[in-house]
């Protein structure tokens, strides 16, 4: 082999390392070199590595281990200088596709399947609420009613018909009924609450004992006040508070009581406190009439009233002062302002009544706290022992 040939393989072999990032030692044997330059993969050929022993194939071609894989490498289907890629069908993509597809599908499914049986059972829940309900609802009505006030009617029955009108020696006053007592077979004790002056000025001046012969309960069949009257008798009074306590004898109950505010409730007013007073102004039958509390301190000789702008005029001591909310009785009308000396003019929208935190104790220390619905019976301290003065002009109903 002349030089020519061996520079051709020389550079062919520097060539084919260039490419392939081998670098070969100095001294390195046929098949280190071999292994080292020949890639794997179905691209390249391993060539077969002869034995040492035959001098003469070295001598003839001693890079021939290197030259017999460049026909692979010059060849246009690989390239040594990019990885293998493997390729995924079509069908494969498609199959996965598929698959993937009908698994949403079944979990859709299953979803709308779970979210259709919670709808079932929550609706089951509702329809099994409401029937409890429905069946408890007649039980709380009543706690319901005691509480608010939903119409007129029940109005009607809460504020007018506990009212009572007195009557005696040419003037008239007012009365609210607390409670009606069993006292025997056909007989009945209705006991009315009313202003002590009123009692004094209606009062049977002819009688010893303080007695009233011209009492009338409303009629709630025909709208108006009854034509049957009854006596009333005092049992127990508190002149500088202005309030009387009478007692009717009838021979069928009286059904229709008024509702007396808790303690809580009285000593939650406030004014602004929308109220109905309640009475029979000039002898007529009961009369509501709308305001609000609009002092809770007036100060008349030793005792302090709460002053109402609810329109009242003569007739009205006596009757009751409601809360609008609900109906229940917070006070006992007393007095109304006048002005002027020789011809008094009534200023009706300054009415003056006894807060019922006073009645209440009152009732306490003569025993019938009973009436009101209070366990306490017997004398217990007043809740106010307040004692203010003051110049305040008034008059009576």
């Amino acid at each position: 082999m002349n030089h020519d040939t061996h520079k051709k393989y020389f550079l062919a072999a520097v060539i084919i390392v260039g490419l392939y990032g081998v670098v070969v030692p100095a001294l390195v044997s046929k098949e280190e070199l071999a292994l080292a330059t020949a890639p794997t993969g179905d691209a390249m050929l391993i060539p077969r590595v002869p034995d040492h022993s035959n001098s003469s194939g070295f001598d003839e071609d001693p890079l021939w281990y290197l030259s017999s894989g460049v026909s692979a490498v010059e060849s246009d289907d690989f390239s040594p200088l990019e990885p293998v890629v493997a390729n995924v069908s079509a069908d494969l993509l498609s199959q996965e596709r598929a698959r993937i597809v009908r698994e949403l599908n079944l979990r859709r499914e299953g979803l709308r399947r779970w979210v259709g049986d919670e709808i079932d059972r929550t609706e089951q829940k509702i329809d099994a609420l409401d029937s409890r309900i429905e069946s408890i609802l007649p039980s709380l009505t009543p706690a319901l009613r005691n509480d608010t006030t939903t119409n007129n009617h029940d109005k009607v029955v809460r504020m007018i018909y506990p009212v009572v009108q007195l009557r005696g020696n040419g003037t008239v006053g007012s009365g609210v009924v607390l409670s009606c007592e069993f006292a025997g077979e056909n007989h009945w004790k209705i006991w009315i609450v009313t202003a002590y002056h009123v009692v004094e000025e209606v009062r049977d001046l002819t009688s010893e004992e303080v007695v009233i012969r011209e009492l009338r309960f409303f009629d709630p069949e025909r709208g108006r006040l009854d034509d049957v009257v009854y006596d009333g008798f005092e049992v127990a009074s508190l002149p500088e508070s202005d309030l009387s306590l009478i007692r009717v004898d009838r021979a069928t109950a009286w059904p229709y009581s008024a509702i007396v505010a808790t303690e809580s409730v009285c000593n939650s007013l406030s004014v602004f406190e929308p109220v109905y007073a309640v009475g029979c102004p000039l002898g007529n039958q009961p009369l509501p009439a709308l305001g609000e509390i609009s002092s809770q301190y007036k100060p008349v000789g030793e005792e302090i009233y709460w002053m109402v702008n609810a329109p009242t005029y003569f007739g009205n001591s006596g009757g009751g002062i409601f809360r609008a909310k609900d109906s229940q009785l917070i006070g006992i009308s007393s007095m109304i302002y006048t002005y002027g000396k020789r011809s008094p003019m009534v200023v009706p929208h300054m009415g003056l009544f006894v807060p019922f935190h006073k009645v209440r104790s009152w009732l306490r220390r003569e025993g019938f706290a009973y009436l009101i619905g209070n366990p306490e019976i017997g004398p217990v301290p007043a809740s106010d022992g307040s004692a203010n003065t003051g110049n305040g002009v008034s008059g009576s109903f």
